[in-house]
């Protein structure tokens, strides 16, 4: 098993670890120069970023995506995509506004039943594509949409009452530092224990190569299905950071979080064949993409032009990153 897991996760500093990839920070180069140039240009449209508060605030936006996106990452490392974060972002999100608000203020133990919610979606995708065989975008469109239409049957339009103690957590401060900084350093600490486990190197073996990784005694079917369990938990935690955001449930918000993380993941540097990249490259991607709608409504420009850009700017990664194959390929 080591030689396997050691090619699909080779073992490096504690940064190496966060932003993992097979080829290392000069490959990423790319996506941190993008970062640093859109934080200069933010930095011109609106010098008041700079401030620690103001970045603060910008990043609470980014949360949810954050962790719908390293849900994301985690099917897309697997060989898979899964279209149903966006159905466990909503059943949280309502649930959270509903049934936990209901309780007197909703003490932090109720969301061990709501998040379970979102573990059971996940769970579910990964025995349709284990057991029933079902290919993952297939299985994870049928969840998406019978959860999807369950959040809107629970709450209609958005509303409910987002108990006070979770929006102090996402948008107060500790220590005065905003808690978007902490929360943030927490999906990297998650990503870099789960990196380091049984089960993410699994995840990487079985995303370079299935068959290898189950000749190596790794049981892919059992990693498949844990791996989307997690991505339904973890997109059940961004459904959190949003109803924290926003004070509010909201049925069908998690729709439009999908593309995006799927977009963060690519700009990030994840491979969509399988066992390369990781969550912190797929941050930066959000990161990235925050700040290109941060440059938009700084500019006072309009919204199709934030997804003109954002569109632009993922072409031209994917085929940046496709020129040395290219090159190899004609040499």
């Amino acid at each position: 098993m080591s030689s396997i897991v050691g090619q699909a996760a080779p073992e490096g500093s504690k940064m190496a670890v966060l932003l993992k990839g097979s080829r290392g920070w000069r490959a990423h180069s790319l996506v941190i120069g993008l970062l640093v140039i859109l934080v200069l240009l933010n930095g011109f449209a609106d010098p008041g970023l700079v401030d620690m508060f103001q970045a603060g605030l910008l990043l609470q936006t980014a949360l949810p995506l954050v962790f719908v996106a390293f849900a994301q990452t985690l099917a897309v490392l697997t060989r898979g995509m899964d279209l149903s974060v966006g159905a466990s972002m909503a059943m949280v999100s309502v649930l959270t506004a509903t049934w936990m608000g209901g309780f007197d203020g909703g003490s932090s133990w109720h969301l061990l039943p709501i998040l379970g919610i979102a573990l059971g979606i996940g769970l579910l995708n990964g025995v349709l594509i284990c057991i029933l065989r079902l290919p993952p975008i297939i299985a994870t469109l049928a969840t998406w949409s019978v959860f999807n239409g369950v959040a809107i049957g629970l709450l209609e339009q958005d509303g409910g009452e987002v108990p006070t103690w979770l929006t102090n957590l996402v948008t107060g401060e500790s220590f005065g530092i905003p808690n978007s900084y902490f929360i943030l350093a927490v999906a990297l600490i998650i990503w870099y224990q789960l990196s380091r486990g049984r089960l993410g190197r699994s995840i990487f073996a079985v995303g370079g190569d299935p068959e290898r990784a189950a000749l190596n005694g790794i049981n892919v079917k059992r990693t498949l299905i844990a791996t989307y369990g997690l991505c339904g938990l973890i997109a059940g935690i961004g459904g959190l950071m949003l109803a924290g955001a926003t004070s509010t449930g909201q049925p069908t918000a998690g729709d439009a979080y999908i593309l995006p993380s799927v977009t963060a993941v690519v700009i990030g540097g994840t491979s969509l064949m399988g066992g390369r990249g990781g969550v912190g490259l797929t941050i930066l991607g959000v990161l990235i993409l925050t700040l290109v709608n941060s440059l938009v409504q700084a500019l006072s420009l309009e919204a199709w032009v934030g997804v003109l850009l954002t569109s632009v700017l993922l072409v031209a990664v994917v085929v940046v990153r496709a020129i040395p194959d290219l090159i190899k390929g004609r040499a």
